[in-house]
């Protein structure tokens, strides 16, 4: 069984289920548990793995859609099962994107590059003055982080290509989304997903490195990952072009991630990566930003962005941090993707499941196939057949 080359983890879960409980106590009032019953000393993992997955797809849709089922404890692999492709392949994660670059705004930070997340689009999107009011210039980037600056919703009528349609007709995204804030109004505060606001976050990173989010995702993450990026694929979409061409073209290329018309890469969805990749940056997570003997991201950050920061409306008992999601119940931090793909990072037991899955461009059943939530609730069933003492 393949390894990811990368230390045993450093054992930093009490701190971060401390803060977890806590945060979720002062939103939610409710606790949370680390306790769970150890697997029977005769069923192995990977068994007790197998046999799980049989029985999720015994009874619900999606198992066609899955290409990777990895799942990792104490910074080694103890289940990788790949159907219809290899280690080799490629995937568009979806939604996971966001987790990405909600990790490249930390780093942007920790470098100074950014001052921090109560920092205005004002003050970190200078270039669009004009289009900025009063109201939206005063905009926190932590309001973005967490989807609560009321910009337009994610819509559940969305297009296969998983962004409302008629933001490829426009010349200036960015433009163009700050423009429909405005008109929107501040709103209540509360909690309201928005792809269109983490666009935001990725136009603020390119403003704040001076280059596109997929270089800076290179050279600060990637890199030092030792996620191959080679040959970087970056294309633009044009207004009065057919995006459905170019995302043909994506959909043959390695590492990938499409661009707006300025260059900046869409920083909702649409990059391409190996599923051994996500399992990395669910371990650098886990790892509070450490790979190996480097600090990647910061732990201030790493810890922020994966405990409550808000509580969501309508996810139930669900949480959100920066860009990731918060499962209490589960003791869980995890990044999802439209189509089935899910990051599910559970600190109690040092480990961490990655589900990666396919589907076309062009599939009719679009983001309405196998869900997102299903691959999220298996990964975490995965996990939970994972002893959780450090052995």
């Amino acid at each position: 069984m393949a390894r990811i080359d990368h230390p045993r983890s450093r054992g930093r879960a009490g701190t971060r289920v401390a803060l977890m409980c806590a945060a979720i106590g002062a939103l939610l009032v409710s606790g949370c548990s680390s306790a769970s019953t150890p697997l029977p000393e005769q069923t192995s993992p990977a068994d007790a793995i197998r046999e799980d997955i049989d029985s999720v797809f015994g009874t619900l849709y999606g198992e066609d859609a899955v290409r990777a089922v990895l799942v990792q404890q104490h910074g080694e692999l103890v289940y990788e099962q790949y159907q219809e492709s290899t280690a080799d392949d490629t995937w568009d994660v979806r939604g996971v994107t966001r987790a990405v670059t909600s990790t490249l705004v930390g780093i942007a930070i920790d470098r100074g590059l950014i001052s921090g997340v109560d920092a205005t689009l004002g003050q970190l999107l200078p270039d669009y003055a004009a289009v900025l009011t009063p109201e939206t210039s005063a905009i926190q980037l932590k309001s973005v982080l967490t989807h609560t600056a009321n910009f337009a919703p994610t819509s559940e009528e969305r297009d296969i290509r998983g962004t409302p349609a008629d933001l490829y007709a426009q010349p200036d995204w960015v433009a163009a989304i700050l423009a429909d804030r405005a008109a929107r109004g501040p709103g209540d505060g509360r909690f309201l997903f928005s792809d269109m606001g983490t666009h935001i976050l990725a136009a603020v990173l390119a403003q704040a490195t001076g280059m596109s989010p997929l270089h800076f995702a290179q050279e600060a993450l990637f890199d030092p990952l030792d996620i191959d990026v080679a040959p970087l694929w970056e294309e633009r979409f044009s207004p009065g072009s057919d995006p459905a061409v170019l995302l043909q073209e994506y959909q043959h290329a390695e590492v990938a991630w499409p661009a707006d018309p300025q260059g900046v890469n869409l920083g909702y969805t649409h990059l391409r990566l190996h599923a051994t990749d996500l399992v990395r940056i669910g371990q650098l997570m886990l790892d509070e930003g450490v790979w190996g003997d480097e600090q990647i991201v910061s732990a201030t950050w790493a810890v922020q962005a994966t405990t409550p920061v808000v509580a969501t409306i309508g996810y139930g008992r669900i949480s959100y941090g920066y860009q990731w999601w918060v499962d209490p119940q589960r003791g869980v931090f995890y990044a999802q993707g439209e189509g089935g793909t899910a990051v599910v990072v559970d600190p109690v037991r040092d480990a961490v499941a990655v589900i990666a899955s396919e589907v076309a461009i062009d599939d009719p059943r679009g983001n309405h196939g196998y869900a997102s939530s299903t691959a999220v609730g298996l990964a975490a069933l995965l996990l939970a057949d994972l002893p959780t003492d450090s052995g």
